[in-house]
């Protein structure tokens, strides 16, 4: 087994993540400074709420498939990770739906204000959290799916999608995505998306922004979008 490539999208058949229900070696070691970093944010963004998410350790690829350890955290376990980028075996890998319209759009959002990623325009996406947990193991693939749902109100569970998934890795931020083809113009689901961002239950969303080359995302995707852009559009694989 190899460490998974960093910096550089690659195709990948699936995720394979155990889960133990121990906690997290690097949680543990780092919990007098992570209740710190979560006491800041708590003065700062009080919105914020600190649930449980899954996060990982021993991540390593063979034969295009990525195997793991995933143990439940605090959110404000991964905040403290986002901020500190630590050199150490501790990882957060999450999934994310690439929705494209039958006239070569990509279909994106924009968070919303009271969210940890505000502004930032990205593909719907969510933390791996308990509810991804089936028998031992973490489902990404119905992670995606439901956060999809969640998000923009599209049920993908029938939907055209392709072989491979991609992914694209920067220190422990393991992005995993997968390439769902619709049916309808962006103009149609790009309405279906604004409706369910206006009158749905969540209020992470702030809009839907339609993509037809990298630069229309904006200067707020993050890096690993702008990655994924880059290949979709530069490929001529569906873009």
């Amino acid at each position: 087994m190899a460490q998974i490539p960093e910096a550089r999208v690659f195709e990948l058949d699936s995720v394979r993540l155990e889960l133990d229900e121990s906690e997290h070696p690097w949680v543990a070691e780092n919990s007098a400074a992570i209740a710190a970093h979560w006491a800041r944010e708590e003065i700062e963004r009080p919105w914020l709420f600190n649930g449980t998410v899954m996060l990982h350790r021993g991540l390593l690829i063979e034969d295009r498939v990525i195997r793991g350890v995933s143990h439940r955290a605090p959110y404000a376990a991964l905040l403290h990770l986002v901020a500190t980028k630590p050199r150490a075996d501790v990882a957060h890998l999450f999934g994310s739906a690439i929705v494209l319209s039958c006239d070569g759009a990509m279909l994106l959002i924009r968070m919303a204000r009271n969210t940890a990623n505000s502004g930032k325009v990205y593909a719907p996406a969510g933390s791996l959290d308990p509810s991804d947990i089936s028998d031992g193991r973490i489902d990404v693939e119905a992670s995606i799916r439901r956060e999809a749902r969640e998000e923009t109100g599209l049920d993908l569970s029938r939907v055209s999608t392709e072989t491979s998934l991609l992914c694209w890795r920067q220190g422990s931020l393991v992005a995993i995505f997968r390439r769902f083809h619709m049916d309808e113009t962006a103009s149609v689901l790009s309405r279906r998306i604004a409706d369910h961002i206006r009158t749905g239950a969540e209020e992470e969303i702030e809009d839907v922004v339609v993509v037809r080359k990298p630069a229309d995302a904006g200067p707020t995707a993050p890096a690993y979008m702008k990655a994924l852009m880059a290949h979709h559009f530069g490929s001529g694989s569906g873009g």
